[in-house]
């Protein structure tokens, strides 16, 4: 599959990424190391239930933001559909994490973004990203990407600050996100207080952060300056 033809070449052979006709390294997310956000135990049954997702970083970067992919395939884990482990972003400045920018380029996914309250509970948004659609993730949220499908693969894109490490603790401490996605909906993990649950559109929540966006590579390779509030998320949010 041919991501993009110009202005650099990107394709998808299986699992493997080119970039301009070179293999591109990328990592694995195992299934042992998911377990700590199952809503359940999964068995593997061959050597490729062992893969659950595949990351592709630096596909393309400049000094401070790095465009990187991630490929789900459609499988499920057990009740629950593939996703992502979950994480949040460390401070950027006081009372704002790093955003980061999230754009579909195969297949659709639902996004669960949780921001932490001052009592220890949640605010939980459920966000439905259809094929070509961006949504910017704003500071405070920690994240989860899900393929909703048992067919199609999801494939998605993402820009973000090149300069720290996620935080993947409450996932890992809590058993996952505030809410698992199975055949029956959405679930809630018991083990969070959820204050609040909106499920929304990638529209509703781009309109909600005065975001547009089209196309994540092109605009970045083209105006990289109008993502600097990626590294200094003042320049557009208050904490």
């Amino acid at each position: 599959m041919i991501i993009y033809n110009e202005p650099i070449k990107i394709e998808l052979k299986g699992t493997e990424l080119y970039v301009n006709g070179k293999k591109h390294e990328h990592h694995v997310r195992k299934l042992q190391k998911m377990e700590e956000v199952l809503i359940g135990h999964v068995e593997a049954l061959s050597e490729e239930d062992f893969n659950v997702y595949h990351m592709y970083r630096s596909v393309y970067s400049n000094i401070a933001l790095r465009f990187d992919m991630t490929l789900l395939p459609a499988r499920m884990l057990g009740k629950e559909f593939n996703k992502t482990y979950g994480h949040y972003h460390p401070e950027a400045e006081p009372g704002l994490s790093f955003p980061e920018i999230y754009q579909v380029l195969s297949g659709d996914a639902l996004f669960l973004l949780q921001k932490k309250t001052q009592d220890g509970s949640v605010d939980a948004l459920a966000v439905d990203v259809k094929e070509t659609e961006c949504i910017l993730v704003p500071p405070n949220y920690g994240h989860v990407a899900i393929n909703p499908s048992k067919e199609k693969p999801l494939l998605t894109s993402n820009i973000v600050f090149n300069g720290f490490e996620s935080n993947y603790e409450d996932y890992e401490l809590y058993h996952g996100a505030s809410h698992y996605y199975t055949d029956e909906g959405l679930a809630q993990n018991t083990n969070y207080v959820v204050r609040t649950l909106d499920r929304i559109s990638a529209e509703e929540l781009n309109k909600r952060n005065g975001f547009v966006c089209s196309d994540l590579l092109l605009e970045f390779m083209k105006n990289p300056d109008q993502f600097d509030f990626l590294e200094k998320p003042s320049l557009k949010f208050k904490a």
